[in-house]
């Protein structure tokens, strides 16, 4: 999949000085990835994927009727649609897990639940990122640790409104409180357990 990204970038910058011919091309790509609406997980994406070629295309491009099309690199158009048909995969099953999680953590009378919590290791430091919701109006705390070229490892939690449903942030929300950060994880999650108790009253 990671080709398939770097072919994306090579594709559409082959015609990004002509509007219409890229305008054409992001339908071409459209076009492409709706053909592959049959496919939901990722290993058969990539067997698909490794079974056709640029003839593929071809009767795509026909039934879009625009002869300029002919111009484009089809094997490009290809990749570049399996690109984003990867990601509409991913983010399906995203919504779907965050769903699950919703409707686990309310039947289970949670009052909040974590979306996602995971911890990696580099250049000799543990990180984490992890997001917990408040299941009655969103309020969400994103907490993280980061490698800061100045301050060096710091420690930092933001608030966020999250769509019940989807666990992306809301569009057109304003920060319940502004991001903070801190110099210890212990000065950190003092201030998380203080937010939980004042967005849970």
């Amino acid at each position: 999949m990671k080709s398939w990204r770097q072919e994306e970038e090579k594709f559409y910058r082959s015609v990004l000085n002509d509007s219409e011919l890229y305008m054409s091309a992001i339908r071409l790509v459209r076009a492409i990835v709706d053909s592959l609406d049959d496919i939901t997980d990722l290993n058969s994406l990539v067997s698909r994927y490794r079974l056709i070629d640029s003839s593929y295309v071809t009767p795509i491009a026909k039934a879009l009727d625009s002869p300029q099309l002919v111009i484009l690199n089809y094997d490009l158009a290809i990749s570049a649609a399996f690109y984003l048909r990867s990601r509409e995969i991913l983010e399906s099953k995203a919504l779907a897990e965050t769903e699950a999680l919703v409707a686990k953590a309310r039947e289970e009378g949670e009052e909040w639940v974590v979306i996602y919590d995971y911890e990696t290791q580099s250049s000799g430091y543990t990180f984490f990122q992890r997001l917990e919701m408040h299941l009655s109006d969103g309020i969400s705390l994103h907490i993280a640790s980061e490698l800061d070229l100045e301050k060096g490892r710091i420690f930092s939690v933001e608030p966020m409104v999250l769509d019940l449903k989807t666990g992306r942030v809301k569009q057109n929300s304003d920060p319940p409180d502004p991001r903070q950060e801190f110099a210890t994880r212990e000065d950190l999650m003092a201030k998380v357990v203080r937010l939980r108790a004042k967005y849970s009253n």
